[in-house]
């Protein structure tokens, strides 16, 4: 009997408990509230929790009921991980500009080339490799030459008999020039012609010392080798300045025209230097296949970090005016046109099409769709335009009404 009376009272207290529990109304989250995932933005859930993807916990995002079909709005916390930044619509100098693939050469006009000035043989080389720097008055290379030998022994016997018959009529110290004339033009300098004097002993070898700084670019002998007069020996060009050479389409020739010849000059490799150069050659023969020209631009090389054979670019400006526009990241291009993001006082990102001028890679004209004093959005505008697209199904290319494939 007490077992009966035990059970019925278990299951009138079960009862009790299903019917409190139907009656307790279920708590709803309202529809402009969501929670999402910092790191995993595609996560959107009505209560909180965890992120299904990386575990953390839901942050709690609350749609203001006043906001606009194309606007978001953000947490600071999505904001920062966007890298999201803005800046404001102003008027700025604005020209057309064009960009050429060019690349550095040496500047032919700092090449010096060191010859033989006498035949001989080579009996040492100091410079042997191409890239190795020379300073005016470094030792080149050791020449062994009978015929320079012996003029230096004329020139001695011109200067003893220049002191010994002075009295006489033969004229000795024209005799002696005419020796010492020879022996500058063969290669040898003051301060071995003066030692020369001092020691009274002519040599058959003779050291060339270089009268250029630059780098070796040609090295044309090797130790042993039998020059004659004229031969080349070494090049050496300096580095200071350097020539960027590109090929320019006939119609961009007004360019040249409207830049004042000048130019700047990027080089990828170095990503932070912008250089200033100036147009010294336009090629007046015309490649009439290809209808393009080549040009030549200088620019400054003072700390020799930029070497020949590097790639480059050239921009050459049209002039420029004063215009309302924003850096041509913030656009985003479509075939209805472009739009651009603004960030509204409330905080809100709004999406807003533009009519768009004059463009080159830095800045674009915008004719029509915004005002001075504005803030567009510089760097994350494409994130803004996926995040639109994926929560609202919204497209901002086709307008407020246009719907999402697939929605």
């Amino acid at each position: 009997m007490k077992t009966v009376r035990k059970n019925i009272f278990y299951l009138s207290l079960l009862f009790i408990l299903a019917a409190c529990k139907k009656s307790a109304p279920e708590e709803s989250t309202p529809d402009n509230v969501y929670y999402t995932c910092s790191m995993d933005p595609q996560v959107m859930e009505k209560r909180p929790g965890t992120c299904p993807v990386c575990k953390m916990d839901l942050v709690r995002i609350e749609i203001d009921p006043s906001q606009k079909q194309g606007e978001l709005k953000l947490s600071g916390e999505q904001i920062r991980l966007a890298n999201i930044r803005t800046d404001s619509v102003t008027l700025r100098p604005l020209g057309v500009e064009i960009t050429l693939a060019a690349s550095l050469k040496e500047n032919q006009d700092l090449a010096n080339l060191v010859s033989a000035r006498i035949s001989g043989r080579i009996e040492r080389l100091f410079i042997r490799n191409i890239g190795e720097p020379v300073q005016a008055g470094q030792a080149l290379f050791e020449l062994y030459s009978e015929q320079l030998a012996a003029t230096q022994q004329d020139y001695l016997l011109a200067r003893q008999s220049q002191q010994r018959f002075a009295d006489t009529d033969l004229n000795f110290a024209r005799i002696a020039e005419a020796a010492r004339q020879k022996l500058l033009l063969w290669g040898m300098n003051e301060s071995q012609i003066a030692q020369l004097e001092q020691n009274r002993i002519s040599t058959n070898t003779l050291v060339y010392y270089s009268r250029y700084s630059g780098i070796a670019t040609e090295v044309s002998v090797a130790e042993g080798d039998y020059v004659s007069e004229g031969s080349p020996m070494l090049r050496l060009t300096s580095m200071h300045t350097l020539w960027v050479e590109a090929q320019l389409y006939v119609s961009d020739l007004p360019f040249l025209i409207h830049s004042d010849g000048t130019a700047l000059v990027e080089v990828p490799v170095f990503s932070d230097k912008k250089l200033r150069g100036k147009v010294i050659f336009v090629n007046p023969a015309l490649e009439t296949d290809s209808k393009i020209v080549m040009i030549r631009v200088e620019i400054p090389n003072s700390g020799a970090d930029l070497q020949p054979g590097m790639q480059a670019w050239i921009t050459l400006k049209d002039r420029t005016r004063n215009t309302v526009a924003v850096p041509t990241s913030a656009l985003i291009r479509g075939k209805d046109g472009a739009s651009v993001w603004l960030r509204k006082p409330n905080g809100a990102f709004e999406s807003r099409m533009v009519v768009t001028g004059t463009s080159n890679r830095d800045f674009t004209e915008i004719k029509d769709g915004l005002q001075t004093g504005e803030e567009v959005v510089v760097s994350g505008a494409y994130l803004l335009h996926s995040e639109l697209v994926f929560k609202k199904g919204v497209n901002p290319m086709g307008g407020e009404d246009s719907m999402h494939e697939g929605h």
